[in-house]
């Protein structure tokens, strides 16, 4: 079996910790196994990018970084090419040294508080498709705003930029930007692309609505 080393964070005090490490299993698990301390805020759903890690030894080891995961990284800017989150990092047979980085205040638009938002396969390809004819756009921004027959109104946007106090979610490789004040209002929503007569739009199951008016436009929260 070959082992899982955890540097201590740069400067940090605390001593190297070894466990042991099987191929297959998934960096994320085997630390919360072993009580190692390490932000996960999405649950492992890769939803966030608070389970960085960085990967001293070993990192051709690891099964190789899918897509989503790429644009995970991307979106929270890391370009360190040795970063990886420990949600998605699979163990081969060989040894892995790591080190966790410290959590620093410009870190804080990946972390994410709350359910994740999860896009439908006909939601997704919409996305995807409005996307690609935008090449400044790096992201689907969602908001709520007070308006509306019910009392708020959702907004669809497409962002050029991720901004400081953004959350981001990615679900279906899409990216699903969303501003702090409006995230309490949006968290475990489900978006479908729906046909409405002779035109589509997109219905949000949002669990945190009282009532919606007939358009779908709008709620009370």
């Amino acid at each position: 079996m070959a082992k899982l080393e955890i540097l201590a964070a740069e400067g940090a005090q605390g001593d190297t910790v070894t466990l042991p490490l099987a191929a297959g299993d998934i960096l994320l698990d085997r630390l919360l196994q072993h009580d190692v301390e390490i932000g996960h805020e999405c649950g492992g759903k890769l939803a966030c990018a608070s389970c960085r890690v960085v990967v001293r030894e070993g990192l051709e080891g690891l099964a190789a970084a899918s897509d989503d995961e790429r644009e995970m990284l991307d979106l929270a800017r890391v370009t360190d090419p040795e970063s990886r989150l420990a949600c998605q990092a699979m163990a081969g047979s060989a040894d892995v040294v790591i080190e966790i980085p410290r959590i620093r205040p410009a870190a804080a638009a990946s972390s994410i508080p709350g359910k994740a938002l999860a896009l439908s396969e006909r939601a997704a390809a919409h996305f995807k498709l409005q996307l690609g004819k935008r090449r400044s756009a790096v992201a689907v921004r969602l908001s709520v705003r007070p308006a509306g027959c019910s009392g708020y109104r959702y907004g669809v946007e497409y962002a050029d930029a991720i901004n400081a106090d953004d959350v981001v979610f990615v679900s279906r490789g899409i990216p699903l930007a969303i501003d702090r004040a409006s995230l309490p209002l949006l968290q475990g929503t489900a978006l479908d692309m729906v046909t409405d007569g002779l035109q589509q739009r997109l219905r949000f199951d949002n669990p945190n609505s009282k009532a919606s008016c007939g358009c779908g436009e709008s709620f009370s929260g």
